[in-house]
């Protein structure tokens, strides 16, 4: 799941803000900031996804497919989500 740490100012709707200009509004919006996602799998590995956010229409969403060795998502793992779950299958740590 997502981790909620921070908060950064965003202005989807290109109001003025209270800060900005002659034409002030009484409009402030706060957004968590998204930070990458730890992936712990049923045979006990861990890696780390991606998170993807998109302010214009509120979503936020994980990288597809790809998972990483670091915290910071710069070292790509040699293998894709899909082929780890493959893998657990395989094991019998995962049942279908």
């Amino acid at each position: 799941m997502a981790q909620f740490t921070k908060e950064r100012n965003t202005n989807i709707m290109k109001l003025p803000l209270t800060s900005e200009g002659s034409n002030k509004a009484l409009y402030s919006y706060k957004k968590p900031t998204v930070q990458n996602c730890k992936v712990t799998f049923i045979d006990g590995s861990v890696f780390w996804e991606k998170m993807i956010f998109n302010d214009k229409f509120l979503s936020i969403k994980g990288e597809p497919n790809k998972l990483y060795l670091d915290e910071q998502c710069n070292i790509e793992a040699d293998l894709t989500r899909i082929q780890k779950i493959q893998e657990c299958k395989r094991l019998g740590l995962i049942l279908g």
